[in-house]
């Protein structure tokens, strides 16, 4: 799908209308969307190739970060790769809002200026302005007494869309000028509500009494990490922090995950993975590497109806290119959800790796949100870790 338009914003931007781009494991240069990038007055830069997916809606492609005059690419592709959603009461099947409904297409909503305060909007083919970029400030990014302070910015690019009669998401990447990433997706919409046949005591309700009703909503990330120049030889690193029988001090363990797998968050254990490229080290001879850095803990033990894709948190697999959904992944040649894709236990260390991310958002009703409700957002943080041998900024 391509786009027309142009982009104004920030310090460098370029347009580009391109061909097809090649599946990893071998990304190319090539777009089928929009070649981006975006400079800071640091001299670091985002650069990629933003397009629009039928079901996936906005992804992100062939993201590659400069600093210190070196640029390397982190992710092949960063896609929203499901939506289930399932209500409180639990009469109806859950709703698959990627596979089914699709995020992009007319789901999409057409933007105005004042969605964009600041920014700039970009056409889909039919010339509908649906995606928003543009640069913000982000406030501190250190500050040490009167010695040393500095304020810093990152690129923000969204879309929304209407998925169901009640529900709209807002799909948002931020790219901090120090190498953060922060995928987010922003719930909000009208109060879906229903008429149950008795409240109990033999009351039946009308029409105008319905009740709100909760309802879960599971997000499924899906990243296709490319660090460096090789996309086939990354690995993936747990690190662990535990409190001593004493309580009185931390042990660090660190394990390279050599085969697919899946691990659960722990509130009560400290643990990170850092996604790390098996050749390309920083100036210290340290691997560059992203870190993922989990949030939302208290949500992440739900799992509605037992559904099998719920049963964890992080799954880490080799890359295969029918594998694009966390789950109703409908392709003949691939498994179901990612439980399944799992189960080969297939080499993951020095491979094409992909790192599939489940979040939970539970909506409990409330009256302040009457008819409309207030935007929440889900997200986490990509960390560039040992990506240069000191703070580049």
């Amino acid at each position: 799908m391509s786009f027309f338009y142009r982009f104004l914003c920030g310090a460098i931007s370029l347009v580009c209308f391109c061909t097809p781009a090649q599946a990893a494991p071998n990304p190319s240069l090539q777009c089928a969307g929009v070649n981006l990038k975006q400079a800071f007055t640091s001299d670091t830069a985002w650069s990629m190739c933003l397009s629009l997916d039928d079901q996936e809606g906005l992804t992100v492609n062939q993201l590659t970060y400069t600093t210190a005059n070196r640029t390397r690419r982190v992710l092949g592709k960063g896609s929203l790769a499901q939506l289930e959603t399932v209500f409180d009461d639990n009469r109806n099947p859950p709703s698959f809002a990627t596979t089914r409904e699709g995020f992009g297409g007319n789901q999409l909503i057409s933007l105005k200026s004042k969605d964009c305060e600041g920014g700039s909007l970009y056409a889909d083919q039919t010339g509908r302005k649906v995606i928003c970029s543009r640069l913000q400030t982000a406030g501190l990014l250190y500050n040490y007494a009167y010695q040393a302070q500095r304020q810093t910015s990152f690129l923000e690019i969204f879309s929304i869309s209407q998925t169901t009669d009640f529900q709209t998401y807002t799909q948002r990447w931020r790219f901090y000028e120090n190498g953060v990433i922060e995928p987010a997706l922003g719930f909000s919409g009208k109060i879906p509500r229903y008429a149950p046949v008795s409240l109990g005591f033999g009351r039946t309700v009308k029409n105008s009494e319905q009740l709100a009703l909760g309802f879960s909503n599971y997000l499924g990330w899906r990243l296709d990490f490319d660090l460096g120049k090789d996309s086939d030889n990354d690995r993936v690193k747990e690190l662990t922090s535990t409190l001593s029988a004493s309580r009185r001090q931390r042990r660090l363990g660190i394990a390279v995950l050599d085969t697919e797998a899946a691990r659960d968050l722990n509130p009560e254990l400290k643990t990170t993975w850092l996604v790390e490229d098996g050749d390309e080290v920083n100036e210290f001879g340290q691997a560059i590497a992203y870190e993922i850095i989990p949030s939302q803990y208290y949500q992440s033990t739900s799992n509605v109806r037992g559904r099998p894709w719920l049963a964890n948190d992080l799954y880490f697999t080799r890359y295969k290119e029918c594998e694009k959904y966390a789950s109703d992944n409908n392709s003949s040649d691939c498994a179901r959800n990612v439980l399944h894709y799992i189960q080969d236990k297939e080499n993951i260390n020095r491979a094409d790796l992909v790192v599939w991310y489940k979040q939970h958002y539970h909506y409990l009703p409330r009256s302040d949100d009457s008819d409309y409700i207030s935007t929440d957002w889900v997200s986490f943080q990509l960390m560039p870790r040992d990506w240069t041998a000191g703070n580049p900024l």
